[in-house]
């Protein structure tokens, strides 16, 4: 009898650990958890790990991009990045967001979603693409072999966002566009 009930017990402690463990593995494959893990390796300088959550696509021509020693020296791209900090986002109409990306490239992919991110970027040099402070952008994720990835970061006109109703409402989101566009004119490495 003390066998039954230690079985029933260890049975139902198993059962609720697996629904527990199986539940943190479904948040983890949530699109926004994919983004601020993308951004937290950025942060640490863990390129390669941070890469990981792209699409296969990708992911190898950043690896390539990133491996590559006149990137490293003159600090290009990812690599340009000191720190990053995913501070604001939210999730857009994909039938809104879709206008910001490649129809020919987003196509392969099914049931895509388009965030709206503020990210906190701390950069060794600025450009077009990565300036000091908050940058905002939007980010694809796709679903690939079951489990969401980054597609595409495009940069975005952000006064259009804001005059379409889907801002963050901050000081800085509303001048982005205008900090960013001063390093247009500049050669970019």
């Amino acid at each position: 009898m003390k066998a039954k009930v230690l079985v029933l017990i260890l049975s139902t402690y198993f059962s609720i650990f697996n629904l527990s463990v199986n539940g943190e593995e479904t948040k983890m494959e949530a699109p926004i958890n994919v983004i601020k893990n993308y951004f937290n390796y950025l942060n640490k300088n863990h390129w390669e790990v941070a890469v990981s959550w792209w699409d296969k696509d990708s992911r190898k021509d950043l690896l390539d991009y990133i491996a590559d020693k006149e990137n490293q020296m003159y600090k290009r791209g990812l690599i340009n990045i000191k720190e990053a900090h995913l501070v604001m986002w939210k999730e857009l109409p994909y039938e809104y967001g879709k206008q910001f990306l490649p129809y020919r490239y987003m196509e392969k992919f099914k049931s895509p979603k388009v965030y709206y991110v503020g990210v906190n970027y701390k950069v060794y040099s600025q450009n077009k693409y990565f300036i000091d402070g908050v940058s905002y952008f939007v980010i694809a994720m796709v679903l690939e072999d079951g489990k969401w990835k980054i597609a595409l970061t495009p940069h975005v006109p952000v006064s259009s966002i804001i005059s379409d109703g889907y801002g963050f409402g901050t000081k800085d989101e509303k001048i982005y566009d205008e900090r960013r566009m001063q390093f247009y004119n500049k050669e970019i490495e």
